[in-house]
């Protein structure tokens, strides 16, 4: 999952500088403070106004990996084409002419409802697909009528939400049809990932509870009800790979490459400070956008310094995350060490 890469130029001033740390590590520590690093059997830390002396075992060269950069993608597999049908008013569901998983042809009957005529003209008699019931009323109407609901599309009865004899309120779902020849999902992304996304890009993901891989593409880019969220809608390509196994209401996980090939660095959970990474500890172990914590870094000058980096994904065979943001020219800090710490000098002990 991530891959490594041969040692470069920069590695060697990051061994100089542990030498150099070898070299002061005599140095005696005063007004000693003393913490433990976590899930470490070395010496305590201990730290003074001017120097934090620390062991070996408390530092990390950089292992410097390659990856692309992506951007995470969840939702729920659905039809492009699709009707939802919902009431207009109080009705009582007389007969239901179909059943859950049928296909039918635009125009079938689908369900017969009895509603009260209204006493008083109507002021709106437009009928559309989504209602499928508003069916216009007779001004001089006194008596109930039925009325039979047709498909307004072709395709299958994917959710079925009515029986018989039932009484339903104004405004609840009735049924769904949806050509499932089609299928696309649609995920939900902070907005300030728009620049990373366009229309037409390869998207690989997996539905839940499979290994195998699938493929879609970016059909459309749209500011979903809350201005700073983005919709991506993601249309399935339908091929041997696909077809079968994927059906409407399943969730899928995904993955859509950009930028250019960057290089990360491999750390221990040890290493990372100031995010809850639980996330990634659960397949595609990569968040939907990299997440931002802290990295305690020892620079050239042998100083520490609070480093902000991005988590951009955990190998859960090493059990090591890949992050980005750290110099190849700097030393890593596994200890867990108060803020106070900054600016310190380190000592190897």
């Amino acid at each position: 999952m991530l891959a490594s890469k041969k040692t470069s130029p920069h590695r060697k001033n990051s061994l100089l500088l542990l030498s150099t740390l070898f070299i002061v590590g005599c140095q005696p520590a005063a007004d000693e403070v003393s913490t433990t690093a976590p899930n470490s059997e070395t010496s305590p830390i201990v730290a003074d106004a001017e120097t934090v002396t620390m062991s070996q075992n408390h530092i990390l060269s950089i292992k410097p990996s390659r990856y692309q950069p992506s951007l995470g993608l969840q939702g729920d597999i659905e039809p492009i084409k699709q009707a939802r049908l919902k009431s207009a008013q109080t009705l009582i569901v007389q007969q239901v002419l179909v059943t859950e998983g049928q296909w039918v042809d635009a125009g079938t009957p689908l369900f017969v409802v009895q509603r009260q005529a209204l006493k008083q003209p109507a002021q709106n008699n437009e009928v559309t697909d989504e209602i499928g019931v508003g069916q216009p009323s007779s001004s001089k109407a006194t008596t109930a009528e039925l009325i039979t609901v047709k498909a307004p599309i072709t395709g299958r009865v994917d959710r079925l939400n009515i029986a018989a004899a039932q009484q339903i309120e104004a405004n609840t779902p009735l049924l769904r049809l949806g050509d499932d020849n089609n299928l696309q999902f649609i995920a939900t992304v902070p907005m300030q990932a728009q620049s990373q996304l366009s229309v037409g890009q390869n998207v690989n993901f997996t539905r839940k509870g499979m290994n195998d891989k699938f493929t879609g593409q970016v059909s459309e880019l749209l500011v979903s009800d809350s201005p700073d969220k983005l919709r991506v809608y993601v249309h399935i390509i339908d091929n041997e790979a696909s077809r079968g196994k994927l059906k409407p209401n399943v969730a899928v996980n995904g993955q859509v490459d950009y930028g250019q090939i960057e290089v990360g660095t491999i750390v221990p959970e040890s290493a990372i400070h100031d995010v809850d990474l639980s996330a990634l500890k659960v397949a595609p172990y990569r968040p939907i956008m990299p997440l931002t914590a802290n990295v305690w870094i020892i620079q050239q000058d042998q100083r520490l310094t609070r480093q902000p980096v991005e988590v951009i994904e955990y190998d859960p065979i090493a059990n090591r995350y890949l992050i980005a943001g750290i110099n190849n020219d700097s030393l890593i800090c596994l200890a867990e060490l108060p803020l106070k710490s900054a600016g310190k000098k380190v000592i190897i002990s």
